[in-house]
């Protein structure tokens, strides 16, 4: 009965072990730094909506492409106008055949917190949509996900150390059980 409870308890911390050592090691960090992106996909982007409309826009380098649908109805508008203010970037932003607009500035390249204000036009409607863009600098997202060699000895000696008593608590716990056993 006693070795029972001691494999079971030895095979609960062995399990335990593994499960806690189960990480992304380099080139596979699945944590996504969370000023890189407000709603997933890696990139950074703003989302804004009015009653009129929505828009999304997504940043990759010096260029946002944006997504621009009717609120109600969630349908595309193609042919809009588009006037965007990011921080220092100004300018109207261009119809693509897709039915998407581009916005290219310098300025989306640079890291930082911009609030973003978007005039957009269409037909007989216009309206003024804001929000909040954060562009992360890759390399602080990197420094920051990096372990610390020093904290990953210790991680390990930690085990090193909970198997060894693991083991020494089993092997008394069998001996203890023997030699009650033979007294008898």
């Amino acid at each position: 009965m006693i070795v029972a409870r001691a494999a079971a308890i030895f095979a609960w911390i062995t399990i335990a072990l593994l499960a806690g050592s189960a990480h992304a090691h380099e080139g596979h960090d699945d944590a996504a730094s969370p000023a890189a992106s407000i709603a997933g996909g890696g990139s950074p982007r703003i989302e804004a909506a009015s009653e009129l409309f929505e828009i999304v826009g997504v940043v990759d380098k010096d260029a946002m492409t944006l997504f621009l649908d009717r609120y109600a109805t969630n349908d595309p508008i193609a042919n809009a106008k588009i006037d965007i203010e990011a921080g220092a970037a100004r300018g109207p932003a261009q119809a693509n055949p897709d039915g998407t607009y581009t916005f290219r500035h310098a300025a989306l390249a640079t890291p930082g917190q911009f609030p973003v204000t978007i005039t957009v036009t269409t037909g007989g409607d216009a309206d003024l949509l804001t929000g909040e863009l954060v562009i992360s600098d890759p390399n602080a997202a990197n420094a920051r996900a990096e372990t610390s060699p020093a904290l990953k000895q210790l991680g390990w000696a930690a085990g090193a150390l909970i198997v060894i008593g693991a083991f020494t608590m089993t092997w008394w716990l069998f001996r203890r059980h023997n030699l009650g056993k033979n007294a008898k």
